[in-house]
């Protein structure tokens, strides 16, 4: 069977624009990275796949592909010296040359043109359950480099702190409690060289499975019973670092109102602090019992209400502070 050119690696035609192949190498890259990916053919893919835009995303390089396919392009190491390997814990990627393309190695994570020759890092690093993935080289100013940290929700209300792999060296990551997204933690250079090893490290918040990060605010949803929404009543909601609080339902609350926790949320770009908001949601419990059908049969008979339709624009209702 013929080995697959670069361009079927990609996915891409032979006459697919710059950033025709940016673009699919970087939804490749994010599909199929080791430690993403758990099949046990992501990883030889994975190296496929960097090895094609390796070349491909170099006009030099890609010319050459294009009129000497029998130089050997897509075998072995390429030219500009790249190197990859694989070590238990960890998958590392790194770069000996100073050729590589504009918008290098994992720019579908960070949103930055790259270096990656300047540094190696060590990608999705701090494995054993950290949560913590999707750091790579980004284009530094000066003598700085810039790279992202994907940490949880949960990591970032509690701050603290993670060990990795960046740069050839080991450093550690403060994470400030209650860390809004995209909050930027500056990481000494080591001693001797300390402008040249300067790290600026983002941090990017990876989705919840309860509560939407907007801006510094935290917006979840509760759901409540129909005779909550009518008498009111209470609920207790626990946050991202695991205190529970409780929320009181006012009487006569209505689907689309919300309750607010004021100042508990992440912190925003301007210093203060973001609030926890509860959307909220009437469910009809299941099963109904037949006691409860004969109590809302009642209801029927004593209540005049008919169902009808919303009017476009009519108000859905305040906040409530919980």
């Amino acid at each position: 069977m013929a080995e697959m050119s670069y361009y079927d690696v990609l996915g891409v035609g032979k006459n697919a624009s710059k950033q025709e192949i940016r673009k699919a190498y970087q939804k490749l890259a994010k599909q199929w990275h080791p430690d993403v990916n758990k099949a046990p053919e992501a990883e030889e893919r994975f190296k496929k796949i960097a090895e094609a835009y390796e070349t491909l995303g170099n006009e030099e390089k890609r010319k050459a592909y294009d009129e000497a396919p029998a130089y050997g392009f897509g075998r072995g190491t390429s030219p500009g010296g790249s190197s990859r390997e694989t070590r238990d814990g960890g998958w590392s990627y790194s770069f000996g040359g100073s050729d590589m393309p504009d918008g290098d190695l994992f720019e579908r994570f960070f949103g930055s043109r790259g270096a990656a020759d300047r540094a190696g890092f060590d990608f999705f690093s701090g494995g054993g359950g950290t949560g913590f993935g999707g750091m790579g080289s980004m284009g530094g100013m000066g003598g700085m480099t810039e790279a992202q940290l994907d940490i949880t929700l949960d990591q970032a209300y509690k701050g603290g702190s993670v060990t990795v792999q960046a740069g050839g060296r080991t450093v550690t990551v403060s994470i400030p409690p209650r860390a809004g997204d995209g909050t930027a933690v500056a990481v000494p250079g080591r001693s001797g060289r300390p402008e040249e090893d300067e790290l600026l490290i983002v941090l990017r918040i990876r989705p919840h499975d309860i509560y939407e990060v907007s801006g510094g605010d935290l917006r979840g949803t509760l759901r409540i019973a129909p005779w909550q929404a009518v008498l009111g009543g209470g609920a207790k909601a626990v946050l991202p670092d695991g205190s529970a609080v409780k929320l009181k339902i006012p009487a006569g609350i209505a689907p689309g109102q919300t309750l607010r926790i004021p100042g508990k949320g992440l912190k925003k770009e301007n210093g203060t602090d973001g609030d926890v908001l509860f959307d909220i949601e009437i469910e009809v419990p299941q099963p109904v019992s037949e006691s409860e059908k004969s109590l809302y049969r009642q209801l029927e008979q004593a209540s005049g209400y008919e169902a009808g339709l919303k009017k476009r624009g009519q108000r859905r209702g305040a906040a409530f502070r919980g």
